[in-house]
């Protein structure tokens, strides 16, 4: 008798397993993630100087209507 979720966990087992040491596959899933991470970095160093540019804005803002 064949069950078929071993079945299925066989294939994804060994279909892990693979691309897990495959050194290619490795270095793939490597340069992936440094990719993803400098995006997630650029992305947020850009926005700390969009808040900065609104923090600047708004002092602005105050600094005019207190001289009037």
């Amino acid at each position: 008798m064949i069950y078929p979720s071993l079945v299925k966990g066989l294939l994804i087992g060994g279909a892990a397993i693979f691309l897990l040491t495959s050194k290619k596959v490795q270095k793939g899933i490597m340069k992936a993630g440094v990719s993803i991470y400098k995006g997630v970095k650029d992305s947020t160093e850009e926005l700390k100087e969009e808040w900065e540019d609104a923090k600047a804005e708004v002092m602005l803002e105050k600094e005019k209507k207190a001289s009037k």
